[in-house]
């Protein structure tokens, strides 16, 4: 069995460093129901955290929302994939490009429930 280095194993056990970076309009607009979330990641600069904050914030465009719904057929060959829902209610009205996340697929009924990420 191969062994490790101490300093190496030591190195590999130590408590991440953290960066906080915030969304301004998203904690005028939501106040004390703002969320904080983590992100875990390799990078070892503090300020190279706190870029790729910025960029993941850019990116995001805002607060996001995790929807569920039942759907017509299979849908797990869409999974990881942008696809568009259009309906009556949820302000899914004009059609919303959504992220699925997960599927789950009944052959026996024909119907789908597919979980999706979407901007708010």
């Amino acid at each position: 069995m191969a062994t490790v280095d101490s300093q190496f194993a030591q190195w590999l056990q130590d408590q991440g460093l953290w960066a906080l970076v915030e969304d301004a309009p998203a904690i005028v607009r939501w106040a004390v129901g703002a969320l904080t979330t983590e992100r875990m990641t390799g990078l070892a600069a503090k300020e190279d955290a706190e870029a790729e904050a910025a960029r993941q914030l850019a990116f995001l465009g805002g607060p996001l929302v995790v929807d569920e719904h039942t759907l017509k057929g299979e849908w797990r060959h869409r999974l990881g994939q942008v696809i568009t829902i259009t309906g009556d209610r949820l302000g899914y009205e004009a059609g919303v490009d959504v992220f699925v996340v997960s599927v789950s697929d009944d052959l026996a009924t024909g119907l789908s429930t597919v979980t999706v990420i979407r901007r708010l």
